[in-house]
């Protein structure tokens, strides 16, 4: 039975993305030249394809091949990633998340200094964030 598609990236499509994301436009051979591994020709044009059908890329013909080109950005593409793993694994809380990563120390203190310095000029800077937070349920509520 096969498995059912999912609309996030697996890690090699993750990484064919920054490919693309970091080139512009590639051809299959671009990609797989710049992927770890050193995959299969015909995986990478499998994985294409597949990001083809989810949305993620676009393809033109140019010559005998193809040239891919995101349709996604790389900033949607972490806010889906983002939300589904808030999602599946923490209950929808921002705040369980960020306490995983203090607890294993994924997150230095200075970092954790660095973002509340960071938070009045992003919350400033995207109201629409901040509203989003207020109106977030916490968790136990």
């Amino acid at each position: 039975m096969a498995r059912a598609q999912s609309e996030t990236l697996t890690e090699r499509e993750a990484q064919i993305m920054d490919v693309v994301w970091n080139q512009g436009e590639a051809s299959a051979e671009q990609v797989r030249e710049a992927l770890p591994g050193q995959p299969h020709d015909s995986t990478v044009r499998t994985l294409l394809r597949v990001l083809v059908s989810k949305g993620y890329l676009t393809q033109e013909t140019r010559g005998k091949a193809y040239a891919y080109s995101a349709v996604i950005g790389r900033d949607n593409a972490q806010k889906s990633a983002l939300r589904s793993v808030l999602a599946r694994f923490f209950g929808g809380s921002a705040e369980d998340l960020v306490l995983r990563l203090i607890e294993d120390r994924q997150i230095t203190p200075d970092q954790i200094e660095e973002l509340r310095r960071k938070a009045p000029e992003e919350i400033s800077k995207n109201p629409k964030r901040n509203e989003t937070r207020r109106r977030s349920p916490k968790k136990g509520s």
